[in-house]
């Protein structure tokens, strides 16, 4: 499975001048919990979580008008979207994040989140679930 297929989209793409500020406003706006920082040339060149905002921003005493370039994590791991969703598990078993942008050559594209792979999960336990429960749950029939 390629991660287009579970990817989420769109994604909330910033500048790295926007103040933290506009940012946590854009996560609240957007019901997300990271946003990507571009400097508009279609790479990425660094993520910011709300966890981030809380830790190097709010705990740290900085100030809501700091540019978020100053707190994102810089040049994060990128998949591809038409690579293999095993690549992503590899990825998040190897690190400690829960999200991963995912970009092609024009740009980015979508964001891979933990949640993303475990609701793909469940859906793929279920469906092949459906027909045997489906089998056991009715009556058997004896043949005459």
């Amino acid at each position: 499975m390629k991660i287009k297929d579970v990817m989420s989209t769109p994604v909330v793409v910033v500048p790295p001048i926007t103040p933290v500020r506009d940012v946590a406003r854009h996560m609240d706006y957007s019901g997300v919990g990271c946003v990507v920082v571009s400097d508009g040339h279609g790479g990425v060149g660094g993520i910011v979580t709300d966890r981030d905002l809380a830790v190097r921003v709010l705990a740290q005493g900085g100030s809501a008008d700091m540019p978020v370039g100053r707190v994102m994590t810089r040049d994060p791991i990128v998949v591809g979207p038409e690579d293999e969703v095993e690549a992503a598990f590899d990825v998040f078993r190897r690190h400690c994040f829960r999200r991963l942008p995912v970009a092609d050559e024009e740009g980015v594209v979508g964001m891979l989140t933990i949640d993303d792979l475990l609701l793909q999960m469940q859906q793929l336990s279920a469906d092949l679930l459906t027909p045997v429960v489906k089998e056991i749950s009715e009556p058997q029939r004896q043949s005459d």
